[in-house]
């Protein structure tokens, strides 16, 4: 063996010797303790029922899919409509085969070298490697983990850099990309030689590790919550009773309904909705105001606004009853090609409107009338 390789032998053997049994690192079995960390958070136990808990915590294999992963998690093919990626299908597989492999996926893109994106700052597999094998000292319990809870908060324990992990789960996702690349370039920043044959210190290992594990937790948390809300479909309220009088307007609100995984996550670790059109959630309403939907007919029109404002007279030229309550349909579509449609009731007075009354001509409409399917 060359005197280089002992060196450089012993340099290694050296740093994972003095990080000891607290030693923070990736291994299979970190992976799973990351998964339980999280499991464990009401935010996203509460998702849990009929799902294979301890087979997905405890899993501490090599899923497939390590080819793209960072595409297939900031694309958000984990959900039902995600598709493949470099001919990897999330949606192949069962669901506890599903959540074991993004678990794995979202641990490694957090490895602070040579996994994307970390690379981009630090592309080293001898600097990965020293990372993932600190792990050999390995963790004794969850509790040792970094604490996510009741936090989106995060700082880097060396460079003091600061980070949110708040608003959407695209906003959350480039939250981490920005993080992971920062925790990168610090580390290679660490980087020592002796007699010419590069090093890093067992603290600074174990400070890249460390920040790597937070800013996993932080991922992995809002990336499992999106994966189970993502499975539901749109909310909508019914009977908003709307009414107009010829002449006037008719306005329509369902601004109070909402896609499920599209929710902004709070500085204090909890998630709230987001209602309405949004980019990431709700993409437009459908309305069938001659109420055929159930039989076959079709929806007669479109809109991309929460509240929208339709002519009465161009609502009774259409045929549709006056001076009684009349029953139409409408649906909220999100942006996975989800939908769910409510039964409400309008009236187009000619005369005086009953109660309920929800006129409103307050708000803008901005519909857009599609042809009838003959």
């Amino acid at each position: 063996m060359s005197k280089q390789r002992i060196i450089r032998c012993t340099l290694v053997a050296v740093s994972l010797l003095m990080v000891g049994s607290t030693a923070l690192g990736w291994s299979g079995a970190t992976h799973a303790l990351l998964c339980q960390r999280n499991f464990d958070l009401p935010v996203v136990s509460q998702f849990l029922g009929g799902v294979n808990q301890s087979a997905i915590e405890n899993y501490t294999g090599e899923p497939d899919g390590h080819s793209g992963q960072w595409t297939g998690i900031e694309g958000r093919y984990y959900i039902d409509t995600g598709g493949t990626y470099s001919g990897f299908s999330y949606n192949a597989l069962n669901e506890t085969a599903r959540l074991q492999a993004l678990m794995h996926h979202v641990g490694d893109v957090s490895v602070p070298a040579h996994h994307y994106p970390a690379n981009i700052e630090y592309d080293s597999q001898w600097a990965e490697g020293l990372c993932e094998a600190a792990a050999t000292g390995g963790y004794l319990s969850v509790g040792e983990l970094p604490n996510v809870a009741n936090t989106t908060s995060y700082t880097h324990t060396r460079n003091g850099h600061s980070y949110n992990f708040t608003g959407t789960i695209d906003q959350v996702t480039t939250t981490f990309f920005n993080a992971c690349r920062d925790n990168a370039a610090w580390y290679k920043s660490t980087k020592k030689t002796f007699l010419g044959i590069p090093y890093h210190t067992a603290s600074d290992i174990a400070s890249a590790n460390w920040n790597g594990l937070k800013i996993d937790l932080m991922l992995q948390r809002a990336v499992f919550v999106d994966y189970f809300l993502a499975k539901l479909n749109p909310v909508m309220e019914p009977y908003k009773f709307p009414t107009g009088s010829a002449g006037g307007n008719i306005s329509f609100n369902y601004s109070d309904a909402y896609d499920p995984d599209c929710v902004t996550w709070e500085s204090n670790g909890s998630y709230s909705q987001i209602h309405g059109v949004h980019s990431q959630g709700l993409q437009y309403y459908l309305y069938d105001f001659d109420g055929d939907v159930p039989s076959g007919g079709d929806w007669e029109y479109q809109s991309y606004n929460d509240i929208t404002n339709f002519s009465v007279n161009d609502l009774i030229a259409m045929g549709l009853p006056t001076n009684q309550w009349t029953v139409f349909y409408v649906a909220a579509c999100d942006n996975e090609g989800k939908w769910y449609s409510v039964e409400d009731y309008m009236y187009l007075s000619t005369g005086g409107v009953p109660e309920p009354a929800t006129l409103s001509l307050l708000a803008v409409g901005g519909l857009a009338l599609l042809r009838k399917k003959q």
